[in-house]
């Protein structure tokens, strides 16, 4: 059970978030039954943290979680399994060939920027030297002495 001072502290505690955090009356009504039942602005149900392992704001998953519910809505059942397995990090056929479409995008976009400024050419040229490079190195690692590491795979 939880003590009347640590509700008091969780309460100012309150105060001080809303005061620097905007909220929804809806946002704020959940927020203020969260605090009721003990617990931190600081805390979260789900024990989501941020890329620091900090853990994240109430707020911030609720936020989170009702977009993610949002964007679901929706999508057709192919396209929220592929959201759903982006957000676990997860590849499937669909994901990855709207990665290789979104990377070919980009690679006509930087071609057609590269001719706009005349800059395909030095850009050819400077692969083509880069490729000379790397393929010179193991030539000079056989005349001259470099350290080596043993690298195991895995």
């Amino acid at each position: 059970m939880i003590t009347d001072k640590r509700q008091i502290s969780l309460e100012e505690e309150l105060i001080e978030y809303e005061a620097v955090t905007p909220t929804t009356a809806e946002e704020q009504a959940l927020l203020h039954e969260w605090v009721a039942d003990g617990k931190s602005v600081h805390e979260n149900a789900s024990m989501g943290v941020d890329e620091n392992g900090e853990p994240l704001d109430f707020l911030e998953v609720y936020r989170m979680d009702k977009e993610i519910r949002q964007t679901l809505e929706k999508l057709s059942p192919t396209e929220k399994d592929n959201y759903i397995a982006r957000l676990k990090g997860e590849n499937t056929v669909e994901t990855l060939l709207e990665d290789i479409q979104a990377l070919h995008f980009k690679l006509n976009a930087y071609e057609r920027t590269l001719k706009k400024h005349h800059l395909l050419d030095e850009a050819t040229r400077l692969m083509d030297d880069w490729k000379k490079h790397a393929i010179a190195l193991p030539e000079i690692a056989d005349d001259e002495e470099l350290p080596f590491q043993e690298r195991r795979l895995p």
